[in-house]
């Protein structure tokens, strides 16, 4: 693609509004002065840019031809209208691969590193969309080496914050704290108040994971000082906040929050609605409270089936806990393996190695051995997939110790060999 300069612009707006250079001339802009303008001899200054995009308006309008120039656009360099080119092509949610290749070339054709650095943050919210986490945060690293190599350090707050939701959506929360904490630093720095909320928010959610729950509420609590009603986390930092008083065993104080938020909501068909549902049933089933429990499942379920099924995983799986509960091992496993088809559908990790767990429960339960062995294969390798080493290590144990009761010594040892392998790698 060409980017035209000053004169080019004027040259070929001329001919194709069939004006003549005479036709340019105004007060303090002769025919000898555009006539050097058009051949790159001299700069045009902003006075002359007005007055020029006026002519230029105006014969358009009176050859009904929309053209809407201004001054800015015959001033710009090449250099500014390949960079504002570029930046608009990444401003679109659905950039192909040939264009963000088409971007990098003209980045490298005219140095653009803002252009560059703005590139490989899309590639990193590509690739979150598509779950590939790893992926996502390389391209987030190349950003910010960039922006440090421009001295921009006001924009490492935003990615670092990007590089945080990555590692949490990759269940690495550990790694997570510490990309929020680099990104709470730099919006202190830069008094970037809307990032400095995003990452106490995002450290309460992590801290929360990582069951340091006394952390996650002092910290949700400092996010609803300083928030306001209209952010996007206020009502679902109290969800945060009511799951941790269910972590404290408090059911009655979670129970509480999320009928608040029940009643500060307008919209009773929405998917955060649906959240405080499925929460309300945990809540319930914990207190053995099975009636309410199931209804505020199936009003969840309800919401989900209607504008989010890739949510359904966890309405399902979760239900489940509260037929195992009361024994009902048939219905349990029927509203767990629903669970699971729906999170294998959508891709959801979290959940495929929930229901899992649950499903072992179970097996374990009823003592069905070799279902209980099936289930704890697929896990395994599931969890080999995504570099769970921790879940995994605990899996190879309980699949050591079903063979050792079982007298299957090679099958024993082979496990114990490979959670030792695995310890040696952490």
């Amino acid at each position: 693609m060409k980017f035209l300069s000053s004169g080019e612009k004027i040259r070929t707006l001329r001919n194709q509004l069939s004006l003549t250079q005479e036709d340019l001339q105004s007060e303090k802009i002769t025919k000898g002065l555009i006539s050097m303008i058009e051949a790159d001899r001299r700069d045009i200054t902003y006075d002359m840019a007005s007055k020029l995009s006026e002519k230029f308006n105006q014969k358009a309008d009176e050859l009904n031809t929309i053209l809407n120039i201004d001054e800015d656009y015959l001033m710009r360099t090449p250099n500014e209208d390949a960079e504002l080119y570029c930046l608009n092509k990444l401003k679109n949610d659905d950039i192909t691969e040939a264009s963000i290749r088409e971007v990098f070339k003209l980045a490298e054709e005219f140095d653009l590193l803002r252009v560059k650095a703005e590139t490989y943050i899309k590639i990193g919210q590509i690739f979150s969309k598509k779950r590939n986490f790893e992926e996502a945060c390389a391209g987030y690293e190349q950003a910010i080496k960039i922006y440090k190599s421009m001295q921009r350090n006001e924009k490492l707050a935003e990615i670092y914050l990007k590089m945080g939701l990555c590692k949490t959506n990759d269940f690495k929360y550990d790694t997570a704290i510490v990309y929020y904490n680099l990104s709470q630093y730099y919006s202190f720095v830069y008094d970037d108040v809307k990032t400095q909320k995003l990452c106490l928010y995002g450290l309460a959610n992590c801290y929360r994971y990582l069951n340091r729950i006394d952390l996650a509420l002092e910290t949700i609590e400092k996010y609803l000082v300083v928030a306001n009603v209209d952010d996007y986390y206020y009502n679902h930092a109290y969800n945060i906040q009511a799951n941790c008083y269910e972590s404290k065993g408090n059911y009655d104080k979670a129970i509480d929050i999320y009928k608040t938020l029940l009643e500060k909501s307008l919209d009773k068909d929405n998917v955060f609605i649906s959240y405080v549902y499925n929460n309300l049933g945990l809540n319930y089933c914990y207190k053995n409270d099975f009636t309410e429990s199931i209804k505020y499942f199936e009003m969840a379920e309800e919401i989900i089936s209607k504008i989010d099924k890739s949510l359904l995983s966890h309405t399902l799986i979760e239900k489940s806990i509260v037929f195992l509960k009361q024994n009902i091992f048939v219905d349990a496993i029927k509203s767990v393996e629903l669970g699971l088809k729906y999170a294998k559908q959508y891709n959801d990790i979290q959940y495929l190695i929930k229901g899992n767990y649950i499903l072992a429960d179970i097996y374990g339960s009823l003592k069905n051995i070799d279902k209980l062995v099936n289930v704890y294969i697929e896990m395994a390798d599931l969890l080999i997939e995504h570099e769970n080493k921790k879940d995994l290590n605990i899996i190879y144990n309980k699949l050591a110790l079903i063979y050792l009761k079982q007298d299957k010594t090679a099958l024993c040892e082979k496990y114990l060999l490979l959670s030792e392998n695995l310890l040696k790698q952490q």
